[in-house]
């Protein structure tokens, strides 16, 4: 193959620069010929994640499409310009793209058709994203991560069934032994100030938080705790982090999310691609509230791990304290049941060797 390049687009949520992520590692470890760069904006999350793992993050200006009619929308040519302008630079020399969708793989997708440059584009979620739809309109190969995405339209019908690229911990921590799985619950409880021995709920609203899943719990623990329920709640980095109080550990984020994953008896959280497949892979029983925007994906996400009972889903509207307060011990029973089962992934654990293997095909098929 030679020295070839490969440029990965995705960014501003972690469900985006994750599966890139694992897919660039694996790229690393088992071809270090090739040269391996990002593109990305300079406010997503992949100003942090993307230089930590080692790699070089090209930015791109932001430039969404106005959903509304207002003075900013004025400035929208312009910047479009200027981050197609900053793509056409970033893509010199690439001689593959592979895109994870949000907001800068679109003009990467137009700037490769220009170009010429193969295309791979990778869909996380179970509806397809805007940006990922336009990349196999012009002409990409396209890897989907839920079988019923091949069915949402026919520019999909061709693509295929890959899964998403989890992290190493998800996929170790997938096969742990039950032992070990009671040592790490031990040690995160004592990170955390609490008891192995009584129930832990791990809270949390996606890599940015949510503010109504915080307000819920804010308005809720008081009641939890007095039940000697502990739990453990990121708040996101956006947000005011609250008091400790005993039984309540408030984070900004959780950096070891599969261990935190391991030690809790029942996770609250929104049901992003990445989130979900996570969940399915480790086996920790889910409370899935999802984003009330979008297309609808979040909460067809959600449905395998509902439809597999390892979840229980409720509307962002529904999710309240008085709910949670009626039906938490409820689920937090599902949880210590659904741990006493045998545990087996029904998703792909490896995705990212099935996402590597037509990389390399594709390289060796690229002029």
């Amino acid at each position: 193959m030679g020295n070839k390049k490969i440029l990965l687009a995705g960014g501003g949520t972690a469900g985006h620069v994750e599966p890139a992520l694992a897919v660039a590692r694996f790229l690393r470890e088992n071809f270090p010929e090739l040269s391996i760069e990002f593109l990305g904006t300079s406010q997503g999350l992949e100003t942090h994640l993307v230089p930590a793992a080692g790699f070089d993050l090209k930015t791109i200006t932001k430039a969404p499409f106005p959903r509304k009619p207002k003075p900013s929308a004025l400035m929208w040519p312009f910047k479009f310009l200027s981050s197609i302008a900053g793509t056409f630079k970033a893509l010199s020399d690439v001689d593959l793209l592979i895109g994870f969708g949000g907001y800068v793989s679109s003009s990467a997708y137009i700037v490769a058709r220009i170009k010429k440059i193969p295309i791979i584009v990778h869909e996380a979620n179970s509806i397809p994203g805007k940006a990922n739809t336009l990349g196999m309109k012009l002409g990409a190969r396209g890897l989907v991560s839920f079988e019923e995405t091949r069915d949402s339209s026919s520019i999909w019908k061709s693509s295929t069934y890959v899964g998403i690229p989890l992290r190493k911990e998800v996929i170790a921590l997938s096969s742990a032994s039950e032992e070990s799985r009671r040592a790490i619950r031990a040690e995160k409880a004592g990170e955390w100030g609490f008891s192995a021995d009584n129930p832990i709920v791990l809270v949390f609203g996606g890599s940015q938080g949510s503010a109504h899943i915080n307000s819920v719990i804010e308005n809720s623990r008081e009641l939890i705790t007095k039940n000697g329920i502990q739990i453990v709640h990121a708040v996101g980095r956006a947000h005011p982090l609250p008091d400790r109080e005993s039984g309540y550990t408030p984070l900004s984020y959780i950096d070891d999310l599969p261990r935190a994953y391991v030690a809790a008896d029942l996770v609250i959280s929104r049901s992003g691609a990445v989130t979900c497949h996570e969940l399915s892979a480790i086996g920790t029983y889910s409370l899935l509230v999802p984003l009330p925007i979008g297309n609808g994906e979040q909460k067809l996400n959600a449905l395998a791990l509902v439809n597999t009972g390892r979840a229980t889903l409720i509307s962002n509207g529904e999710f309240t304290s008085r709910w949670l307060g009626e039906h938490l011990l409820g689920l937090i029973a599902a949880g210590k049941k659904l741990a006493t089962t045998p545990h087996s992934s029904t998703v792909p654990l490896d995705a990212t060797q099935r996402i590597v293997k037509i990389v390399i095909e594709r390289l060796g098929e690229a002029k």
